[in-house]
């Protein structure tokens, strides 16, 4: 089965985590691929662990790298290709293996000028499935080699996330992305992210998908029986849509091999050996200090605005500062006026100590900054206390200590800010969290809170955080926009405003619409500010967002489980709730679950002049989640029922959308006109029509009816409510009608 008149195809199967199930695929293709393309294939498993269950599912017996070397050594590696003829075992049907090492020892021993001569020579004879697991070092030398990688990822919230960090990872060595083609494994395992979602996920980052892979019963079954699904089932879905990757290597054009990769021979293996290495740290490694790079260590950020003797003195600073306050008695609290108090007395520990520093001087203007800085490090959250002093700064991002980035004018800016290594960070979030009885460790590594000011934090750490601790604060303005200030930022027409108030009076229920970061909330704000004072509002919000201006106003807001899984509040309890308090009307600052149904039901029911948001890209894709919602509630209704519902109850969907100036517009009034067979009708009253760009790069455009009014038009003069018909003409009726 050798074909030697083809050139050699490197192909690496890699992942965001173990057990994604890249392995059955390596296997399964490697024996579909040999069959096609009469030519053997060799897989080279990229394991430190040494597994064997590669030759262990073939019936193989292989030598591995390591003993190779040690028996022929390094200088008879270039005659490798005569050496090793014959002397590799191939399975019945053109597939082999090749371990890096059957010793976890020896795997220090290997680095990329062993491997890659040994490459060169059998890809001569074999094509080269790599099977790497997300060992950074690893997977870097085989993307260095491979013509294609096969990104293998389940449909769950931590693999997408960790695809998230690496592939940022990738993209910062330059690796063309192109070069990675995403499989979806175990798409449709219970509790997996919706397959639309996902592909929306990987579509932000640029890439399709390939391939969704489906759960397969035999797999595992097979594995402890060591056979191969392909050779057994050859005809059961998964390896129909195998054939998927199958088509793809045909159409491959690998290019001319190199046989070169940019990971040092250190650094192939650095950090293999801590699978057995002893728990007792070594002398080297601890005087090597937190500068040697060590696994697990960052360096401190090194700054050229202060003096080298910086960090270093503030970090003894602090703990000397931290020794005074338990000494005193001083608490930290979260009260602002308390805390201002402390901020005077620790200002007054900080400057007499370093009084005392002769040995480290400091201008005047230095002092100042560094109480300041340790200030915010001690009492506050660290070099973020000055981005959170800008009330310009709608967003900050910590995507690693090094790395934080704002959202400014909509605009996305790396930073000069730096943390000094991950366990800052820790310390930041367990200080936001801890006041909110929240906490956050690995036993809890993902948190949703709010700070004193209103502001939302997501706080996500290792495992599920690849890269290190990743913070999110979404901040909102103190006082909401005003509908004139939409106006003119030119988010919104006068006309559209006038409408949308006049709805809101006549009590119609209204769906904000859009992605995330596009103004739903500042929206939902400006449109809740229209309800009369004399009714009485229940906003139910996961994370209490909403600054109403209202006297008569309940603010309920979810809660997640304990420690012990116990005590969780979800935002569906509190809209049943609210159902008990007498509300005239009810505000879902976001409706992302089962919710859905009870809140068309309190619709339905007479709690009209509703308001939700809703994360839609278009106001039929909105309809279409709210549907998808309301079935999550478990509840066995028709379609038929479910769209009526949806269609009575649901009088407009305001779409918002984020353009890529970053400003942030309303692109469509949609009204919801009723049902017809299985098809909830709706119809468009205002949009925005994008022109172009201009020079400066903002989106040029205009907003304009779209010639009819809504359907419930009489409500209007019913209710007594003078709204114009005018205002849903298009600029071609007014003119037609002004020449009559």
């Amino acid at each position: 089965m050798e074909n030697h008149n083809l050139t050699p195809r490197v192909i690496t199967f890699s992942g965001p985590k173990e057990g994604v199930g890249k392995t059955s695929i390596v296997m399964n293709l490697a024996l579909a691929w040999a069959n096609f393309q009469k030519r053997n294939v060799l897989i080279l498993p990229l394991d430190p662990m040494c597994r064997s269950e590669h030759a262990q599912l073939l019936g193989l017996n292989p030598p591995s790298m390591a003993e190779i070397i040690r028996t022929l050594g390094r200088e008879s590696v270039g005659a490798l290709g005569v050496l090793l003829k014959g002397k590799i075992p191939i399975s019945q049907w053109g597939v082999g293996v090749l371990p890096l090492s059957k010793r976890r020892s020896d795997v220090a021993k290997m680095s990329p000028d062993i491997i890659l001569p040994m490459l060169s020579r059998l890809s001569q004879n074999f094509d080269i499935f790599i099977d790497v697991d997300p060992y950074f070092p690893m997977q870097v030398f085989a993307f260095d080699i491979s013509d294609l990688v096969f990104w293998v990822t389940n449909s769950n919230v931590s693999s997408l996330n960790a695809t998230a960090g690496m592939f940022r990872e990738i993209n910062e060595l330059h690796f063309p992305m192109s070069k990675f083609e995403i499989v979806a494994n175990l798409y449709d395992m219970p509790g997996a992210v919706d397959p639309k979602e996902v592909e929306k996920f990987f579509k932000q980052m640029g890439k399709d998908i390939l391939a969704f892979m489906p759960w397969e019963d035999a797999l595992p079954a097979y594995a402890n029986q060591n056979k191969i699904l392909i050779t057994e089932q050859p005809n059961t879905q998964w390896v129909r849509i195998l054939r998927v990757l199958l088509d793809r290597l045909a159409v491959l054009k690998p290019a001319e091999k190199q046989w070169v990769s940019g990971i040092a021979s250190t650094d192939f293996s650095s950090g293999s050996d801590m699978l057995w290495r002893p728990t007792e740290k070594d002398d080297s490694a601890a005087a090597a200090g937190p500068a040697s790079g060590a696994a697990g260590q960052q360096p401190n950020a090194v700054r050229v605005d202060v003096p080298p003797f910086w960090e270093e003195l503030k970090v003894k600073v602090h703990r000397n500062v931290v020794a005074a306050l338990e000494t005193e008695r001083v608490k930290i609290s979260d009260d602002p006026a308390l805390n201002k108090e402390t901020r005077l007395r620790v200002d007054g520990i900080i400057n007499g100590l370093l009084q005392k520093e002769t040995a480290t001087p400091l201008t005047r203007e230095q002092r100042v900054k560094f109480i300041n800085e340790l200030l915010d490090e001690i009492l506050g959250l660290g070099p973020l206390e000055e981005l959170m002093r800008d009330p310009a700064v709608t967003e900050i991002m910590v995507n690693s200590y090094d790395k934080i980035y704002i959202e400014k004018a909509g605009k996305l800016t790396l930073t000069k800010y730096k943390f000094r290594n991950d366990e800052q960070i820790m310390q930041v979030m367990k200080r936001i969290v801890a006041p909110l009885g929240r906490r956050i460790d690995e036993s809890v590594p993902l948190v949703d809170a709010r700070l004193r000011d209103g502001s939302r934090i997501n706080g996500i750490i290792p495992p599920l955080a690849i890269s290190g601790p990743t913070l999110t604060i979404r901040r909102f303005s103190a006082k909401p926009f005003t509908d004139t200030e939409l106006i003119k930022k030119g988010s919104i027409s006068q006309t559209a405003v006038d409408f949308l108030r006049a709805c809101v009076k006549l009590r119609k229920d209204i769906i904000i619409s859009g992605g995330t970061g596009t103004g739903k909330t500042t929206f939902l704000n400006m449109l809740s500010s229209y309800i009369p004072e004399d009714e009485r509002i229940v906003t139910v919000e996961d994370t209490a967002e909403l600054k109403l201006q209202q006297e008569h106003w309940v603010r309920l807001e979810s809660r997640p489980p304990n420690i012990e899984g116990k005590g969780e509040v979800n935002i569906r309890d509190l809209v049943k709730n609210c159902l008990r308090m007498r509300p005239d009307r009810i505000v879902v600052g976001e409706v992302r679950g089962s919710e859905a149904l009870d809140m068309l039901q309190a619709m339905n029911t007479g709690h009209e002049g509703s308001l939700a948001t809703i994360h839609a890209n278009t106001p039929r894709d909105a309809l279409t989640r709210m549907e998808a919602m309301c079935l999550m509630a478990g509840v066995d209704l028709p379609v038929w029922a479910l769209r009526e519902m949806i269609s009575s109850a649901v009088h407009l969907v305001v779409q918002l959308t984020r353009f890529s100036d970053g400003t942030r517009k309303i692109t469509a009034i949609t009204e919801i006109t009723g049902r017809e067979e299985n098809q909830v009708l709706t119809h468009d009253l205002f949009k925005y029509q994008q022109t172009g760009v201009d020079e400066n790069g903002k989106v040029a455009g205009y907003f304009s009816a779209t010639g009819d009014p809504p359907k419930f038009f009489k409500d209007f003069e019913t209710h007594g409510m003078h709204v114009p018909v005018e205002m849903f003409w298009t600029e071609d009726q007014k003119r037609q009608r002004a020449g009559r």
